[in-house]
């Protein structure tokens, strides 16, 4: 019998690497991450990467996948985790998944469905225009050069689903790599879920801790380095205030106050994505701790 996969979710800051770093080792388990911004090689501080150290203490992977001037999505992520669990599966070890990108997580678990994809309404709505403009067999030719065999599934006329074809593939990647469906894998998936206050101040204090810890030097770095980052490196919550600050456009106390404003946005985010999903074992993090923790050693 195959075991199940082991997942622990939840929003930034609830403290999933600290019960991975706790669960993991008690498993014989290497943890794979699910989280859109820790694949950015030298965006450590910024991203609350797991240190070294813990990196040491157990083996991680899908961190440091590119460069922060690339792009990088879900069809790559998808990609990426599937070689990942065949090369733990092949070594005859057990795979922990942690993160709070639930679009990645989904991606591990069920696959991806056209509805569980990205949205960007502006993105949607100039897309809508063009083939107003230009007629939908523009668009579909935009799709055929990004995705041949997305555009070979749809009609060049069909400018709804066209639209919403090149919409994911820009946002997202080929959705042609997203159609390759596999059954869902068997998971046991825990969600920790701090008291709203409580985790408003995990998150405010480490926006700060990040401050001190050096992500203004680390921005600067990456800047001198690059010259500019990716947009989706750039959904890194803080680097772009870190940034403006640099440049001399906001002030520090201001850049702290709008990356913590940012980041209890994405952290109510993502709980309302998690929250859609009924197999997820709600727990408050300090509470329970070692029934969770035995739980999670002893789950098949």
């Amino acid at each position: 019998m195959t075991d199940r996969l082991i997942v622990i979710v939840g929003p930034t800051a609830s403290g999933k690497t600290a019960l991975a770093l706790e669960v993991a080792p008690a498993r014989g388990a290497e943890v794979l991450s699910a989280d859109s911004r820790q694949v950015y090689r030298g965006m450590d501080v910024g991203t609350a990467k797991p240190t070294a150290a813990d990196r040491a203490r157990v083996r991680h992977h899908l961190l440091d996948l590119v460069e922060p001037n690339e792009r990088y999505d879900v069809a790559r992520y998808r990609a990426d985790a599937d070689r990942a669990l065949a090369d733990l599966s092949g070594r005859g070890v057990r795979p922990l998944l942690v993160g709070g990108t639930g679009l990645y997580v989904r991606a591990v678990v069920d696959g991806l469905a056209l509805a569980d994809l990205p949205h960007d309404r502006a993105l949607r709505e100039s897309l809508e225009e063009e083939a107003t403009r230009v007629a939908p067999e523009a668009l579909h030719a935009r799709l055929a050069a990004a995705d041949p065999e997305a555009a070979a599934r749809v009609h060049p006329r069909n400018a709804r689903r066209v639209v919403r074809y090149l919409e994911v593939t820009l946002l997202a990647g080929p959705i042609s790599a997203l159609w390759r469906t596999r059954p869902s894998r068997p998971a046991y998936i825990v969600g920790l879920l701090p008291p709203r206050e409580e985790l408003d101040r995990r998150v405010d204090a480490r926006v700060v801790a990040m401050v001190e810890a050096g992500v203004l030097a680390e921005t600067r770095c990456l800047l001198q380095r690059y010259g500019a980052l990716s947009s989706t490196a750039l959904t890194a919550h803080g680097y772009p205030h870190w940034i403006a600050h640099l440049e001399g456009h906001l002030s520090l106390e201001e850049a702290v106050r709008l990356t913590q404003r940012d980041t209890r946005a994405y952290a109510r985010r993502q709980l309302t994505w998690f929250r859609r999903d009924p197999r997820v074992r709600w727990v408050e993090p300090g509470a329970d701790r070692e029934v969770l923790y035995r739980d999670l050693v002893a789950a098949t």
